[in-house]
């Protein structure tokens, strides 16, 4: 086999590996990940079965796939936040615009992340094993941005609170979801909390 005719194959590979992902996130983005089916999956992504076990062993290996095309979509996103070098109250007011809106269009992917982003505190003996989130990162370089600035302190443990801010929004995330999705409501809060945990870090003058 010629090297033209290997790249078709791997081509023709990855489409069906992509359409399986593609399957799936809109199928969990709909139906939440308990809701989905391998079945399911392969129905909307026109394949067989078997095709799906020649990609991935299982529904939580694929979530697992989702969960770090997430990611590698956040981390360019703060590099992004991070480059515009906005104030930061207007960045912490794009950052709760953003992901509002992520989460009302995304809803149903939040069981997907929060079961792969929780599942190996269960296996491992300490949380410090685990990569820090991207929006544990993004927090971090926003308060280090305000302490930079001379907004907020510098005797403080940085990464705790990015960290704890990062399982508040989620919470929050949460809580909206299960409360109907009521318009507005998640944004309001997500500042809420912001205006809760920030403007104890500010400098007092």
């Amino acid at each position: 086999m010629n090297s033209a005719e290997l790249s078709r194959k791997d081509r023709k590979k990855e489409h069906r590996r992509q359409t399986l992902i593609d399957a799936a996130t809109l199928l969990f983005t709909k139906h939440g990940y308990a809701g989905t089916t391998i079945d399911d999956i392969v129905l909307e992504a026109d394949v067989a079965k078997v095709t799906f076990y020649s990609y991935f062993k299982s529904k939580e290996e694929l979530a697992l796939e989702i969960k770090r095309k997430g990611t590698e979509e956040a981390l360019v996103y703060i590099e992004t936040l991070r480059a515009q070098d906005l104030p930061i109250d207007e960045m912490i007011e794009k950052l709760c615009t953003d992901v509002a809106e992520w989460t009302e269009k995304n809803f149903g992917l939040l069981d997907v992340f929060c079961n792969q982003r929780f599942s190996p505190l269960m296996e491992r003996e300490s949380v410090s094993a685990c990569k820090p989130e991207p929006m544990t990162i993004c927090l971090d370089m926003i308060i280090q941005r305000g302490q930079d600035m001379g907004v907020y302190r510098k005797d403080i443990d940085r990464c705790r609170v990015a960290h704890l801010l990062d399982l508040a929004i989620l919470c929050e995330q949460y809580h909206w979801v299960r409360s109907g999705r009521p318009d507005g409501e998640l944004k309001k809060n997500l500042h809420g909390y912001f205006d809760f945990a920030l403007n104890g870090l500010k400098l007092r003058k």
